[in-house]
């Protein structure tokens, strides 16, 4: 690494409350060029400290961007505002670096319930869709039943039919109940 040409700074900060956030390239960008999302409150000098510091990157030069933001209409009181403006930051690198190409199989981070869960999002906003368009509600036996109702309802009705409830897990023996407490005493068990 080069010697530095400049001063860095001396305070060290173990627990930052910032965030940056390092952007993907816009088209014509070269690939020594790199964009971060930072605070309002960060200047040049605290981004080149940063990435010399945290990530050892050399930096040549730092240009900072503030993009307005469109007004907006405050839910509350229903007035309009300016929210903060978006402070980018564009570094000139050392070296360059060049973004790894997206993957093609993303089943190693859509796990099944993810994807279940994605799916009964999609249905649901079909159906308030379809609410808000015709103005009722869907019956019940036009949604269906969901999967935990109806092993709920096997699950009571074999209930009713052997009257025996188990978890598969054994019981202390202190907590039988009926023959138990002189089972109990004598230091026998319904298992034993």
């Amino acid at each position: 690494m080069a010697s530095k040409l400049f001063r860095t700074g001396t305070k060290q900060v173990f627990l930052p409350d910032h965030i940056i956030t390092f952007l993907r390239p816009r088209e014509n960008q070269p690939p020594n060029f790199a964009t971060f999302k930072v605070p309002l409150t960060f200047n040049k000098l605290d981004l080149r400290d940063y990435l010399l510091h945290a990530y050892n990157v050399p930096v040549l030069g730092v240009r900072s961007q503030l993009t307005q933001r469109r007004p907006r209409r405050s839910k509350m009181h229903h007035r309009i505002y300016r929210p903060p403006p978006v402070k980018t930051m564009t570094v000139e690198l050392h070296q360059p670096f060049a973004w790894p190409e997206e993957p093609e199989d993303l089943s190693a981070w859509n796990s099944p319930q993810l994807e279940k869960r994605h799916q009964e999002m999609e249905d649901q906003k079909q159906r308030q869709e379809k609410a808000q368009k015709t103005g009722t509600f869907p019956l019940r036996e036009e949604v269906g039943a969901p999967h935990g109702r109806i092993s709920l309802k096997k699950e009571a009705q074999r209930l009713l039919k052997e009257g025996k409830w188990t978890n598969d897990r054994k019981l202390d023996p202190k907590f039988i109940e009926g023959k138990g407490n002189k089972a109990v005493k004598e230091g026998k068990t319904e298992d034993s």
